[in-house]
C-alpha cells in the first residue's frame, strides 16, 4: 500500500471534502505476518487525508483456507482492530467484505462476478450514504414570554418576606 500511496501522493492532496478514497488492501499481506504494519500504514494515511472522506474495506477471509487457519484468525484479528482504530474518523466509513463461499473463485482466494458485483453495491451504497446525508429540519417552537413568568415570581417571592 506504502508504494500505492507514494505514487499518487500529489494527486491525493489535490482531493477535498466531496472525493472518495478507497483504500482494500487483501488478505496476502496478512498471510505474510504484515497485518501491524498494515494497519499502521492505513492509519497513518487516514491520519494524513482528513479532508477527504475514505471508505476503508476490511480483509476479505481466505476460503482456499479453513476458516480456523490462522491466516484466516489474522484477518478476523486485523479486521477487528482496523474497525476499532478508525472510529474516531468523523471522514472514514467501513465496508465490510465479510462474502459466502459462492462469491469466491473456484479456488477460493478470488472475487468471482457475483462477488464483484456484491462489494460495487455495497462500494455504491457507502458512496451515497456519504453524500445523501439527511439534512435534519429544526423545531420550531413558539416564542414564550418568560420576562411575564419571571416578573410574576418576583412578585410572589416579594410579598413572603418577612423584616
Amino acid at each position: 500500500m506504502i508504494v500505492v500511496v507514494n505514487t499518487v501522493k500529489k494527486d491525493i492532496e489535490k482531493l477535498e471534502s466531496e472525493d472518495v478514497i478507497v483504500v482494500w488492501g487483501g488478505s496476502n499481506d496478512i498471510g505474510k505476518n504484515n497485518s501491524k504494519e498494515a494497519l499502521r500504514h492505513v492509519c497513518n494515511f487516514v491520519k494524513n487525508n482528513q479532508t477527504v472522506n475514505i471508505i476503508v474495506m476490511t480483509a476479505p477471509p481466505r476460503h482456499d483456507l479453513l476458516p480456523s487457519s490462522c491466516v484466516n484468525n489474522e484477518v478476523v484479528s486485523f479486521n477487528r482492530r482496523l474497525k476499532k482504530r478508525m472510529v474516531i474518523y468523523n471522514n472514514v466509513k467501513i465496508l465490510d467484505t465479510d462474502l459466502e463461499r459462492e462469491q469466491f473463485t473456484k479456488h477460493g482466494l478470488h472475487l468471482n462476478s457475483s462477488g464483484r458485483e456484491c462489494i460495487a453495491l455495497k462500494l455504491a451504497a457507502v458512496v451515497r450514504s456519504i453524500f445523501n446525508k439527511e439534512r435534519v429540519s429544526p423545531i420550531c417552537l413558539q416564542w414564550r414570554d418568560d420576562t411575564k413568568i419571571f416578573n410574576e415570581d418576583r412578585t410572589n417571592n416579594d410579598s413572603c418576606v418577612t423584616n
